[in-house]
């Protein structure tokens, strides 16, 4: 099955089905599960940022949302965990300590959520990929540095990739990272660090010289994200960046269709066996 000559409209709104709201394995981790309409399907995990899955109204934000319609018209199974800090003000720890534990604890969470994914009858547990942002960006960055965790495929963006360094670190699936180069909260040069430890092809870097952090957040449905920015964040008339967004969405969907092509064989430096 291949999807290449497939290219979404960013800025199309879509209607998507409605959700089963599940909860995932024995840690009852909530969730959002659309369920694909054919059997053998591919499944995309969606993690949120620190903000959260929902906007103010406790509705699906819509970058989310609007992913999640998009991946649906590709008939691919798409899971949204729910997966919130305890502590108030996630957006603004500080502290790399409590940054590194919450990554951790978030990355135990997605190992959950995958391993429930394999079990659904209607998965192809050989095409589950992982789409993540900000805090859940990090969390599969740190998953994809496990042994075998049991994915085809992710796209992080703009991951907080200090958190990584000062350890071997290597891919164990193709990773597609997009980030801005103007991102004051996760510094891109940290990720291009993190890409030489790796010296790995088949993590893939792609930046945007004029973005900031949240570069694909929507001026014009601002009332529909889930926002909790950090003090030191900028003003969202001055990150948002419709071409980058554009360009970074049609990039992630391509690179999904990619690796979920049966007939395609991994290529470049692989990852090795992790300890």
């Amino acid at each position: 099955m291949k999807y290449f000559g497939f290219i979404l409209c960013f800025f199309a709104a879509g209607s998507f089905a409605s959700p089963h709201s599940v909860t995932v394995g024995k840690s009852r981790l909530k969730a959002e599960y659309f369920s694909p309409v054919r059997s053998n399907a591919p499944a995309v995990v969606l993690m949120h940022g620190c903000a959260g899955l929902y906007d103010k109204n406790q509705e699906l934000a819509i970058r989310y949302a609007r992913m999640t319609s998009q991946l649906q018209e590709l008939d691919f199974a798409v899971l949204l965990l729910n997966d919130m800090p305890k502590q108030k003000n996630a957006c603004a720890i500080s502290r790399m300590s409590a940054q590194k534990a919450e990554m951790q604890r978030r990355a135990n969470n997605l190992q959950r959520a995958i391993t429930w994914l394999k079990q659904r009858r209607e998965v192809d547990p050989n095409r589950i990929a992982v789409v993540g942002w900000d805090s859940g960006a990090s969390a599969t960055l740190s998953i994809l540095n496990r042994k075998n965790p049991g994915l085809r495929s992710a796209t992080v963006f703009s991951p907080n990739c200090k958190l990584l360094l000062g350890a071997d670190f290597r891919v164990a699936a193709p990773t597609l990272l997009l980030a801005g180069q103007q991102d004051g909260l996760t510094p891109f040069s940290y990720c291009t660090q993190l890409s030489q430890v790796s010296g790995q092809s088949l993590f893939h870097l792609v930046s945007y010289p004029e973005a900031r952090h949240d570069f694909d957040l929507m001026l014009d449905h601002l009332k529909h994200e889930a926002l909790n920015l950090p003090p030191n964040h900028m003003a969202l008339e001055s990150i948002a960046d419709p071409d980058a967004a554009q360009d970074a969405w049609r990039r992630t969907y391509k690179w999904l269709s990619r690796w979920f092509d049966p007939e395609r064989s991994m290529e470049g430096i692989p990852a090795r066996h992790l300890q």
